[in-house]
């Protein structure tokens, strides 16, 4: 009889013992760096996509400007830089920087704080924003564009 307690208890504790390794295995594989794609992550992501040179109209909201450029660089982290093309009858619009949210299950991309509101479809590479006056000398714009 006291043997076969001691292969109870023997075969329960290898048991036991395989039952943790499992458990163990699985916490540690379950968990990659993939799966740590924070929002932060996603939206520097977005704010990458974003930069490039855009074609379209600008509207200083007295004056519609056509086959107009706006170039958009990255600053740091989800903030990118809006500025129009230097030399141009219109290069006198503000330039601004915004913080990008990437748009959760999409490529898509959107900003709205206090410089002006973006959105930025990436299959279609199209920007459209609308900046606001953050001091008396801004100058504040529409622009509508596609991405070259």
């Amino acid at each position: 009889m006291c043997n076969l307690k001691y292969l109870i208890m023997k075969k329960f504790k290898k048991l036991l013992a395989l039952s943790f390794c499992l458990v163990v295995l699985t916490a540690l594989f379950s968990c990659s760096k993939d799966d740590d794609n924070s929002s932060g992550n996603a939206d520097e992501a977005a704010a990458a996509r974003i930069v490039g040179t855009y074609k379209g109209t600008i509207d200083d909201f007295s004056t519609e400007y056509f086959d107009a450029t706006i170039i958009v660089t990255k600053e740091s982290g989800n903030k990118v830089k809006i500025a129009p093309k230097s030399g141009e009858i219109y290069s006198g619009v503000t330039a601004k920087i915004m913080v990008i949210q990437a748009l959760p299950t999409t490529e898509n991309a959107t900003a709205q704080d206090p410089n002006g509101t973006l959105l930025y479809d990436h299959s279609q590479k199209t920007i459209t924003l609308i900046t606001k006056k953050t001091a008396a000398s801004d100058v504040a714009f529409h622009f509508e564009g596609t991405k070259q």
